[in-house]
């Protein structure tokens, strides 16, 4: 009896002392985790504050799922104009452009120097054997192209109003001012969503979309005539 007491006390005081050192290795592992967490807290803080600095410089606003820089004008075939400085306009596409043209595999730019006419075609963009002619929203002269943009297609719909943007134009007028730009292009960017959205609940049914984004990228869901369709209507008239 008593060789059976001594073998649970054994027992008891080896497994607490098992506990013991248990529990500190929670704490030890627990307070070396304490600035882990911390720096990355921070990290997360910065790049928080980042991006929503990024947001407001560039007035990005969200419209049912799609982004506008309302601090942008904006043309009828959804290409934005920004004023560069030095009497030159920046030029590139805005959100829902970047939607049709989801999967983009070539940007053709135009050439610096050369001359370009408002409504007529200035660059092109290929989704695979899909091609999408983009016309300019200003008549004027080509002063710079977006060659980073031309080597990495995908900017487009990645960073369409930072990075991905298309050419800088100087402008024989002053018409582009005319676009819309702020509280008034917000009300536009909504209606064309709407309109959008009716297109592709017509063509694809309810089921192809969630959200304002596709279950796959319109030049892959969409016949080769009803792409056809959407990029004219939207980019190109």
């Amino acid at each position: 009896m008593e060789a059976l007491l001594a073998l649970l006390t054994g027992t008891a005081i080896f497994l607490a002392g098992l506990l013991v050192r248990l529990l500190l290795l929670v704490a030890f592992v627990a307070a070396a985790l304490v600035p882990v967490l911390a720096v990355w807290g921070i990290y997360h803080a910065a790049e928080r504050a980042i991006l929503w600095l990024k947001a407001r410089r560039l007035g990005l606003v969200e419209v049912e799922g799609l982004l506008l820089a309302e601090n942008r004008r904006y043309t009828p075939v959804h290409a934005w104009i920004d004023e560069a400085g030095g009497g030159r306009l920046r030029v590139g596409l805005d959100d829902l452009a970047g939607h049709l043209v989801h999967d983009v595999t070539a940007v053709g730019l135009p050439v610096p120097g050369s001359m370009v006419a408002a409504g007529l075609p200035a660059a092109t963009i290929a989704c695979g054997a899909r091609t999408a002619v983009i016309p300019s929203p200003v008549t004027g002269t080509i002063v710079a192209v977006n060659s980073r943009v031309g080597a990495h297609p995908t900017l487009l719909r990645s960073s369409p109003y930072e990075k991905g943007w298309l050419f800088l134009v100087r402008p024989a007028s002053d018409a582009y001012r005319s676009f819309p730009i702020g509280l008034d292009a917000r009300a536009w960017f909504r209606s064309e969503e709407a309109r959008l959205a009716r297109f592709f609940e017509g063509e694809l049914g309810l089921a192809a979309a969630d959200g304002g984004e596709l279950v796959l990228p319109p030049s892959v869901l969409l016949s080769e005539e009803k792409w056809r369709q959407a990029v004219s209507s939207f980019l190109e008239t």
